[in-house]
């Protein structure tokens, strides 16, 4: 599974979410465009009690990641896996299998819900439809990571 956002300030905000010791945060960043075809992306749908899901669980865009890449996987697996899951995240899930498959799936950021990041399956087999542009250095503003004081 790909992670990307829409854009490259909301894609800095998620890596710095995550990093809790910004002696991690490698030199070489590189950041690159991709380029798909509006057809190859599955919106957000969710509304109601499938939308809280996100609010339930801290780590939704990985269930979620998780369920929309192992649909391919055996049904026994997918099973166990979802019966493990908050309920909403569950309904959020039965959700999703009613969509149209797609090798990227839109799903809202949590630090910024007005914004979306998107998981993109390298497995799915209209994946090479998608355009890559070539790997740009980034830096992040040292600002942004300065250990406190």
């Amino acid at each position: 599974m790909l992670y990307a956002s829409s854009t490259l300030a909301l894609a800095c905000l998620e890596v710095l979410v995550h990093i809790r010791d910004v002696g991690l945060i490698p030199t070489d960043y590189v950041f690159c465009e991709i380029d798909v075809p509006a057809e190859l992306i599955s919106p957000w749908t969710l509304t109601g009690e499938a939308a809280l899901a996100k609010i339930d669980s801290p780590v939704l865009s990985r269930e979620y990641g998780d369920a929309w890449f192992g649909r391919t996987r055996p049904q026994l697996f997918r099973d166990a896996f979802q019966r493990s899951l908050p309920p909403r995240v569950q309904a959020a899930i039965r959700q999703i299998k009613t969509e149209a498959a797609a090798p990227v799936q839109t799903v809202p950021s949590v630090i910024v819900p007005r914004e979306m990041n998107y998981l993109i399956s390298p497995a799915h087999p209209q994946f090479d439809q998608l355009v890559w542009g070539e790997p740009q250095p980034f830096r992040f503003d040292p600002r942004l990571i300065a250990p406190a004081e």
